[in-house]
């Protein structure tokens, strides 16, 4: 495919961005959509700039852009002085499609970045986004496509050399595996994985946690993101998800597990969407070796609708046994009242596990209507005591929740403001007799959008928190049970991302429990040239309460040096007072040519001692991946 955007001015084209599947929010772009399905609910998402920098991503559902997903194909973009043209060529052996149609859906849109303009080929609408894949245009008389035997082999080589410093112990591996990628039809995958690696992927932020509830950290490996959306259930955002992947690998203390081998069956056969994936890992801190199952299978019926099922088998934290099973029902359209997008979703499950007596099962819906002028969300749901979704995340169980949201925008006339809104939501947890454990509502009092991308914005919240036992929310404050009811307040700043300088402002304060507490952040991106990009951030949390005085602060810092959009060498340092640690994480990425990689990944530890920081451990990875085609 070819593009040509037209500018008559083109030295004012905004081009900063390199990185491989890095953001492009800031500069001119083409994003592509394309659905060889034709089912209308899902496909592929291609963005390229004028440097051509490559992202990539699934198209899940009509709303959902899952940006993990890496396929191999090229893109070339050059400024002239007509504006900028980009070519793009994606083998059909990248992609999965129908055989039995002729027909595809495609859509196109253009970003001219300094004036935040926005230009698409089909369905130009404010209601609905280019992932809805419902609106795209159609491409006809598709057809005599040759995926070849329509395998990949990528085999991995890897050599890692530790040092524990405190110790000096070091410790040198070569090791070695494979993924093998199989389309048994052209809209039906079967991956197999063997002695899997993920020492290229990236290290999570780090959060501080001040709630009684576990953190939520995002998938990042690349097996488990392939294909990852057709395990989604029942539109449900975290809790009580029947299955998140981030489980698998890691033991209860968080330490990594090796995984020796997975298999994963992935696609559509005719009007139904399957995805069943098998991993057998070793055995790690005092947990035995481990078989761990999900089955998730769905129909298309309706226009964008389905009806599923899903099965999880395994306990990756445990000897013991855990299996869950639930279905649900997902309704979609995006031509209510003509032209206006609305969801339903409807889903149950019920749980086992060896050691669980009471009640486990979990159900709940949600609707939904997110446009342009107004949109809201309400739902329901209810978890018993004993649910337990081991290969899940359920960090509150024993409650029934409810929760609801509803904004309203303006879109004045003039060059000066694109958007006002205003709005307000709420959240409620209960126990299952009905008490009280958390409320919040939050008004959101005024959020100003400028033509140029510009942001301020103002609100105000009160919360509720019951608390049944001690709560140590700081290590040595401890508040007691009773009932605390606060107000906060929050202001916050964001200048447009299309300018070299980009700077992220907010605060929050007003009361905290038994206190009061100071919410402060701040993050600066400085896109020196398109060869190196820096930015930021600083966050800190001040506290005071009876019980005692605390702040937690977290440092971050990147920096990216981009020799071009195939040779990447990118630096993230982090810091945070409540470990008193630094965490650097440094990787050279070289894409030789699409699906042959090189990494070389320096990881390295260093410990708060008095005034000064010592350095704990240092690991040096070198990873080669090389993919054939068949």
């Amino acid at each position: 495919m070819g593009i040509r955007c037209y500018d008559s001015e083109p030295d004012r084209i905004i081009a900063t961005q390199m990185m491989r599947d890095g953001s492009l929010r800031t500069d001119d772009r083409i994003m592509l959509v394309i659905d060889p399905y034709f089912d209308r609910r899902n496909g592929y998402f291609i963005e390229t700039n004028p440097l051509g920098a490559k992202l990539d991503a699934l198209v899940e559902d009509n709303w959902r852009i899952r940006r993990n997903w890496d396929g191999i194909w090229s893109c070339k973009a050059s400024i002239d002085d007509k504006g900028w043209t980009a070519e793009f060529a994606i083998p059909f052996k990248t992609i999965s499609f129908n055989p039995d149609t002729t027909r595809w859906g495609f859509n196109v849109e253009r970003v001219i970045r300094r004036t935040n303009e926005r230009d698409r080929w089909a369905s130009p609408s404010r209601d609905r986004g280019i992932e809805s894949v419902a609106d795209a245009g159609v491409l006809e008389d598709i057809g005599d496509i040759e995926q070849g035997v329509g395998l990949d082999f990528k085999p991995y080589l890897l050599g890692s050399y530790g040092f524990d410093h405190s110790t000096d112990r070091d410790d040198m591996e070569i090791d070695g595996g494979f993924d093998l990628f199989y389309k048994v039809t052209p809209s039906l995958t079967f991956a197999l994985t063997y002695n899997t690696d993920f020492a290229e992927t990236e290290v999570d932020d780090r959060q501080v946690n001040l709630s009684r509830f576990p953190l939520f950290f995002p998938e990042k490996r690349d097996f488990f993101l392939q294909d990852a959306g057709i395990f989604d259930f029942g539109g449900i955002g975290r809790n009580p998800l029947p299955f998140h992947s981030r489980r698998i690998g890691l033991g209860p203390s968080g330490e990594v597990i090796d995984i020796l081998a997975g298999a994963k069956l992935t696609g559509s056969v005719g009007n139904l969407n399957v995805g069943l994936l098998d991993v057998q890992m070793r055995s790690g801190d005092g947990v035995g070796e481990k078989n761990l199952f999900v089955g998730r299978i769905s129909a298309n019926i309706l226009e964008q609708s389905t009806v599923g099922m899903i099965f999880t088998n395994g306990d990756p934290h445990s000897d013991g046994d855990n299996w869950i099973g639930g279905a649900d029902f997902n309704y979609r359209t995006s031509s209510m009242f003509g032209d206006k997008t609305f969801y339903a979703h409807i889903w149950a499950m019920t749980s086992d596990s060896s050691d669980a007596h009471g009640s486990r099962s979990t159900y709940g819906g949600s609707i939904g209507y997110p446009n342009d002028r107004i949109a809201w969300h309400a739902g329901y749901l209810q978890i018993d005591d004993d649910f337990n979704a081991a290969l899940g995340f359920v960090p509150r169980r024993g409650i029934r929740e409810y929760f609801g949201n509803w904004r309203y925008r303006w879109r004045p006339a003039g060059d000066a403001i694109r958007r006002i809104d205003s709005g307000v939501s709420a959240y409620l947890v209960t126990d299952l007799d009905g008490n009280v454990e958390t409320r919040d509502l939050n008004f959101d009092l005024l959020t100003i959008e400028t033509q140029h991308n510009d942001t301020f914005g103002v609100s105000a919240s009160r919360h509720r928190e019951v608390l049944d036992d001690n709560f140590e929310i700081s290590e040595g404050i401890i508040l007691a049970p009773g009932n605390y009811t606060f107000d906060r307040y929050s202001l916050r700043w964001y200048s447009s991302a299309g300018r070299p300088i980009n700077v992220s402002l907010s605060y929050s304060g007003g009361e905290f429990y038994t206190g009061n507490r100071n919410d402060y952040s701040a993050s600066v991106a400085w896109r020196v040239s398109p060869n190196l990009n820096l930015n930021s951030s600083f966050t800190m949390d001040d506290v005071h309460l009876d019980e005692g005085d605390f702040i937690t602060r977290i440092i971050r810092g990147r920096i990216n040096i981009l020799f071009t959009p195939d040779l990447s060498w990118s630096t993230y340092v982090q810091y945070d007072n409540v470990s008193e640690s630094i965490g650097i994480n440094s990787r050279v990425h070289w894409i030789i040519e699409p699906g042959n990689e090189v990494y070389f990944v320096i990881n390295q530890a260093l410990d708060r001692d008095n005034d000064s920081f010592e350095l704990r451990e240092t690991e040096l990875t070198a990873k080669v991946g090389w993919t054939f085609r068949f």
